[in-house]
């Protein structure tokens, strides 16, 4: 075989030695199923890289509450905050976001500041995802409430990644509506 690493232009009998160098993972986007070694060369796309499940090991989040009385800037980190899983075969996605946020302080004029607790943040999804944007951009979209979340892919590799983006939540504060809010999230995965 002229294209081996060891062609030999004097063998009359192919003997099963011939060394062909590529990628060699059929999930590869330059997979080459001539090769026989591996060189190091596989390229992969986002989605085969999202394909899997995912920790979420650390979470920014900031949201703004406006109602009637005041307004409060919520902002935090939190780890551990769920998981993410992927399936690049038919793009649907299940989703479990769970945090709580720091305790906070709200001032509300005429009445002074107050101590908040922590709020609960539960936001699990089921649904589908695409990738837009030269495949930077991920659309999810939840399969009970067609409600629509986008994500800008910072960083992805095999092992970890990095997503910011928001995701609509209504919290249940019992008397006080405080209706959805955007929350600002910046999320770094670690697949299992």
């Amino acid at each position: 075989d002229p294209s081996a690493e060891n062609y030999n232009s004097n063998a009359t009998d192919d003997d099963g030695s011939c060394i062909i160098l590529g990628c060699t993972d059929p999930i590869a986007t330059n997979y080459n199923p001539d090769a026989t070694n591996d060189d190091n060369s596989c390229e992969y796309s986002n989605a085969s890289m999202l394909n899997g499940i995912w920790d979420i090991t650390s979470l920014d989040y900031s949201t703004t509450i406006d109602i009637d009385l005041f307004q409060q800037d919520i902002s935090g980190t939190a780890d551990n905050a769920g998981t993410w899983a992927f399936n690049s075969e038919d793009y649907t996605y299940s989703q479990d976001i769970s945090f709580e946020t720091e305790p906070f302080t709200i001032s509300i004029p005429l009445v002074g500041d107050i101590d908040a607790p922590s709020i609960p943040v539960d936001l699990p999804s089921d649904g589908t995802w695409t990738l837009t944007n030269d495949d930077n951009v991920l659309v999810t979209t939840d399969g009970n409430t067609n409600i629509e979340s986008t994500y800008e892919i910072i960083s992805l590799t095999s092992e970890t990644a990095i997503l910011t983006g928001s995701f609509p939540y209504t919290p249940d504060f019992g008397i006080v509506d405080v209706g959805t809010l955007d929350i600002e999230l910046q999320m770094i995965l670690q697949k299992q």
